[in-house]
């Protein structure tokens, strides 16, 4: 045999490279191809386990990858697109899935890789149809993940007369701890249990003096699905306790799975001479068979093992001073299509907000109350946060390559929550001062124009729920009839005005001395009713609406 040389080692690092990257470009492209489907996939999701496993499953023979299903759906989760409950179904279909890739390299399936490859170049540059366009860039990552895998499995067949790695390798097949130590390292380093037992595929390929036992191999097989946790653990980084808990899910599946292999090795070693096929073909279907049984067992568990996870990790108490996102994630920005019906309810979340601080501050004319001037305070600070984080989330999103309806979108959120802030604003930094000058006011306002005002404010707080319900149900009706007040409420200020300057001419006192006041808050309302009006134009795509 060959001895293992420089060369050998520069392929093995040129395969993984070439493997990991189809991967990710993989994953890339089917979010590309199927984020539009994703919110008719969850709603499917949700029916019934079956489904869940069917989606996870398919998603996974696509992306070629069980850790980029995982990853995805710690996102989906921590974004509260989906529930815990929702994903364990598609982990335990993702897991199956992925051993499609070891089942078809064994059958010698890299063989048409460099055809995949050209086919899926040419076919990646065709600009008339982005769907063809989309569909050859997967089939030039499949390519690439076979052809690597093909290049990991020549490079490692050397590595048999290697002394130091012939010695670990005895050392694994003697004990089997050290097998599942073995295959859970060196999947966790690279990212992919696929690569492993490609590896050991070669491994076994090129023993032809001292052929290795199957079974033997079997625990770095168990050890390459629970190194395989440890990417989904990776992206649960400053992510909430939902998502980890979809890292942890999918990690107790795989331990689980191994207690229940571990002591059946001996019964295993006694069945392995009825296993058909030669001995790749055996190792991928030890790799199946480890995930079927993992897939029967849970899936009629599923509720009682979401609760076992929900026990075992807790939420993490919040700060009570720090303003936090609900439905916004990172996880989700390269789906566009998610991460703008995200930030919708967050947009909505914000919307309630300012809604409150508009009734509030009509209590606040009525009736001033310095700890509900700090509430109102309080409640914009969060709106401006939330309004940061939004526009900054949308920003980045729009970096990714977007339609042109999904460009449209976004534009038109960043200008709605805007406009939003505006009104915040309005009530926190003009509204809030005005009702402390009436409250500080030697003469109060005078009843008929404070009923006047707190009428007119009502009117414009009925106008904004109702903008925000359309906005929110994406209802052009509804916000088509809020557009189409503008006349009306313009008559009614000016109506207003009026009142007040005959009240004027009218000497009262009260009138007299609170001019400026009464002016001021029929401006502010006035201004208010403005912004609502921008949005329910930004809602029908009228530009220009002033």
């Amino acid at each position: 045999m060959t001895p293992f040389s420089q060369f050998n080692l520069f392929s093995l690092a040129g395969g993984l490279a070439l493997f990991l990257y189809g991967m990710q470009q993989g994953e890339i492209n089917i979010r590309r191809i199927g984020g539009s489907q994703l919110r008719n996939i969850i709603g499917i999701i949700t029916r019934h386990r079956i489904f869940a496993f069917s989606a996870g499953l398919l998603v996974t023979l696509l992306t070629q990858s069980s850790s980029a299903t995982t990853v995805i759906l710690v996102g989906l989760v921590n974004a509260r697109v989906m529930m815990l409950g929702q994903s364990l179904g598609m982990i335990l279909g993702s897991d199956l899935g992925t051993t499609l890739t070891v089942q078809l390299f064994a059958f010698k399936f890299y063989q048409i890789a460099p055809l995949l490859i050209a086919v899926g170049l040419f076919s990646s540059l065709h600009r008339k149809s982005p769907s063809v366009a989309n569909t050859g860039r997967l089939l030039f990552a499949t390519g690439l993940i076979f052809y690597g895998m093909h290049l990991m499995a020549d490079a490692v067949g050397p590595l048999r007369s290697y002394p130091p790695f012939e010695r670990v390798l005895h050392a694994s097949l003697v004990n089997p701890w050290y097998g599942l130590l073995a295959g859970t390292i060196i999947t966790a380093v690279i990212q992919s249990s696929a690569a492993t037992l490609t590896i050991v595929i070669a491994l076994v390929q090129s023993a032809s003096t001292t052929p290795l036992s199957v079974t033997e191999l079997f625990p770095i097989i168990m050890g390459a699905n629970l190194g395989t946790c440890i990417t989904a653990f990776l992206s649960t980084f400053g992510s909430g306790i939902s998502g980890t808990r979809v890292a942890w899910s999918h990690f107790f599946f795989k331990l689980f799975g191994i207690a229940l292999f571990f002591p059946l090795l001996p019964v295993i070693n006694f069945l392995s001479p009825l296993l058909p096929g030669e001995p790749a073909l055996r190792i991928a279907m030890l790799h199946t068979v480890f995930n079927v049984c993992i897939g029967i067992v849970f899936l009629p568990l599923l509720h009682p093992f979401e609760r076992f996870i929900e026990r075992m990790i807790r939420s993490r108490p919040k700060q009570s001073e720090a303003f936090q996102t609900e439905y916004l994630s990172d996880a989700v920005i390269t789906l566009p299509v998610l991460a703008l019906a995200q930030a919708v309810k967050e947009i909505g979340r914000m919307g309630d907000k300012i809604s409150a601080m508009v009734r509030g501050s009509i209590d606040l004319i009525h009736s001033y109350s310095s700890v509900n001037k700090e509430l109102l305070v309080r409640a914009d600070n969060e709106v401006d946060f939330l309004h940061e984080q939004l526009v900054s989330f949308l920003t980045r999103m729009s970096r990714q390559e977007l339609d042109a309806d999904s460009a449209a979108h976004a534009y038109q959120l960043i200008m709605i929550t805007t406009d939003l802030e505006h009104i915040g604003d309005s009530v926190s930094k003009s509204v809030v001062k005005l009702a402390e000058k009436i409250d500080a006011s030697p003469l109060p306002l005078s009843e008929e124009g404070k009923e006047e005002i707190i009428g007119f404010y009502r009117q414009t707080t009925a106008d904004l729920i109702e903008v925000l319900a359309a906005f929110t149900m994406n209802n052009t009706d509804l916000a088509l009839t809020v557009f189409n007040r503008k006349q009306e409420r313009d008559a009614h200020y000016d109506q207003l005005f009026g009142h007040h300057m005959d009240r004027l001419f009218n000497r009262k006192p009260e009138s007299l001395q609170t001019t400026s006041i009464h002016i001021d808050l029929l401006e502010e309302i006035r201004r208010i009713d403005h912004f609502v009006f921008r949005v329910s134009a930004h809602i029908l795509k009228i530009h220009n609406a002033e």
